[in-house]
């Protein structure tokens, strides 16, 4: 069997000892269908899984596909009448026409590239402003919803432009709130530690986004994995819970700021506190103990 980064071991387990939980747990809370909006690659692989375990159904999953074989050959196994849209994720986050599909209850942006990976000096890094759009569609529809991210955490995936966000990021954790890990890493060891700082780093950032659509952004989880043992391929993923907070219409604009704002740094608080879990030693230790 072809090995791919979609559908490694450590992949699997991802998708049914993290994914999977946040999602029933999910649907559990809301006690409603799900819609699942996903990258999904021209195998379908998260979608086979979900469907199979019965957490979503075919008629509720819309795929953003950048390739229009991949998109042809998603069609061909589901079906013509099968969601997929062709086009830049980043693009369609901003399409008028997409809009129209929104609200998504689950949102899974499965990238396969770094979080920072920016070919020139940009005010925002392309990965945040296109999640920063999804937020803004989905707050168009007051719909609270849970987010999927990963993202190749080697330290050679972001350029130096991008690295420049992360440097930043680590000096303010540093400050704000006497984080101090990640600057020391980024100082002492980058390579050997860039994807534990992108664990601490990429949360505060979504979480502070979350923030500005007026969602309480919870990070519930953290993972990092090596797609088939291979160190010099590292994943990073994570949850979010994001919860809109319906400001009354008679709240001034201060008002609504400074709670968010006390709310985006208690989330960011703790999402430090939450622990990274090494996908490889897990399933290690669970080989080991069968």
């Amino acid at each position: 069997m072809q090995r791919t980064l979609f559908n490694s071991p450590q992949k699997k387990w991802v998708r049914r000892f993290f994914w999977l939980p946040a999602m029933e747990a999910f649907r559990a809370r809301a006690n409603q269908e799900l819609k699942y909006l996903t990258f999904a690659g021209p195998e379908g692989y998260d979608i086979d899984f979900f469907t199979q375990n019965n957490i979503v159904s075919l008629e509720k999953i819309r795929v953003w596909e950048r390739s229009a074989d991949a998109a042809r050959a998603l069609q061909t196994k589901y079906g013509l009448a099968f969601q997929v849209k062709i086009g830049e994720a980043f693009d369609l986050s901003k399409s008028k026409d997409e809009r129209q599909y929104f609200p998504h209850s689950v949102i899974n942006l499965d990238f396969t590239n770094g979080a920072f990976q920016l070919s020139r000096a940009r005010h925002i890094p392309h990965k945040f402003e296109l999640i920063s759009n999804i937020m803004g569609a989905q707050q168009e529809h007051t719909e609270s919803f849970m987010l999927f991210l990963a993202f190749a955490g080697a330290a050679d995936v972001d350029s130096d432009h991008g690295k420049a966000f992360v440097q930043k990021t680590a000096f303010d954790l540093a400050t704000r709130f006497g984080y101090t890990e990640p600057l020391f890493n980024l100082t002492r060891d980058p390579k050997g530690t860039y994807s534990q700082t992108l664990a601490a780093v990429i949360p505060s950032a979504v979480i502070r986004l979350g923030g500005e659509f007026f969602y309480d952004t919870q990070c519930l989880g953290k993972a990092l994995y090596f797609p088939y043992g291979r160190k010099r391929t590292a994943m990073v993923c994570f949850i979010f819970q994001l919860t809109y907070d319906n400001p009354a219409l008679s709240e001034t604009n201060l008002q609504i700021v400074k709670r968010m704002d006390e709310v985006v740094v208690r989330r960011q608080q703790e999402s430090l506190r939450i622990v990274v879990r090494n996908v490889n030693n897990l399933m290690k230790a669970a080989k080991t103990e069968s």
